[in-house]
């Protein structure tokens, strides 16, 4: 793997309106890191969330139902919007549409990067391998 293929980033806003009330409106980043090409992070305007979100849970959910820990994606029925329903508060999920072409060009954009299936090829496994070692030395893992 050639050093600058990790320094890549892969970046875009994604604007959200509440599917309930269109008037609560906010804003997503998105980055891809070709570095960790299983996950997209998605930061969420005003600290309401960041998250890791397994890039092919948000693939899927252009299309079906998709679920990971703290996000469901799926088709609102309407071409134009994705459903993303925030859970990391059961109590109080919240259901938001974004752009559906905003998202599959992103997600587009991540797949020249690095395809679906090609993950694993952009991983150091020795460097991670090494990082493994010099944490377990230190103490950090049990």
């Amino acid at each position: 793997m050639e050093p600058a293929a990790n320094l890549v980033k892969l970046s875009t806003v994604l604007p959200m309106w509440q599917a309930d009330n269109a008037d609560n409106f906010l804003m997503a980043w998105l980055h891809f890191h070709p570095a960790d090409p299983w996950f997209v992070q998605v930061y969420v305007s005003g600290g309401v969330v960041t998250l890791d979100v397994p890039r092919d849970v948000l693939l899927k959910g252009l299309d079906e139902l998709a679920v990971c820990e703290d996000l469901k994606v799926q088709p609102s029925g309407e071409p134009m919007w994705t459903l993303w329903t925030l859970t990391w508060n059961p109590d109080e999920p919240l259901t938001f549409r974004v752009p559906t072409a905003n998202l599959r060009s992103f997600l587009a954009e991540t797949q020249k990067l690095v395809p679906s299936g090609a993950e694993e090829f952009r991983i150091d496994w020795d460097a991670e391998a090494e990082l493994l070692f010099e944490e377990a030395q230190e103490g950090d893992i049990p």
